[in-house]
């Protein structure tokens, strides 16, 4: 297993870049947990964003790790983003519908309402 690396980089307006480099998986997520404690703990931040550009494969733990992230960094009071996901990793993020939450900070549009209707049709 090959440790996950991960570069820090945090501005004078508090955004903080966290590059992580390699497979995020259930082996390394906890790297990046701590990473993202610790930029919080040292660094006043506003904003939390996490580069998946050198990210070669994400599991659903690391997913579970993305997610966990953004809890903690919205509870810290900073914005929280990924940007830049590698072909392989976009599509994982497609496939648990985390993308438009993780890459812009929201939800996809409802498809439907709680009775299975979209402007005016039943689907």
């Amino acid at each position: 297993m090959a440790p996950l690396r991960i570069t820090t980089d945090v501005d004078m307006d508090g955004v903080a870049i966290l590059g992580p480099a390699g497979n995020l998986d259930a082996d390394t997520s906890e790297d990046l947990t701590r990473a993202v404690t610790a930029v919080l703990t040292r660094h006043r931040v506003t904003h939390l964003v996490v580069d998946l550009l050198r990210v070669s494969s994400l599991d659903p733990v690391a997913l579970d790790t993305l997610l966990g992230a953004r809890a903690t960094a919205l509870q810290a009071g900073a914005s929280f983003r990924v940007m830049r996901p590698h072909h392989t990793v976009r599509r994982v993020l497609h496939l648990a519908g985390t993308c438009q939450l993780l890459m812009h900070g929201r939800l996809p549009a409802a498809r439907s309402g709680p009775t299975g209707m979209t402007n005016g049709t039943i689907q």
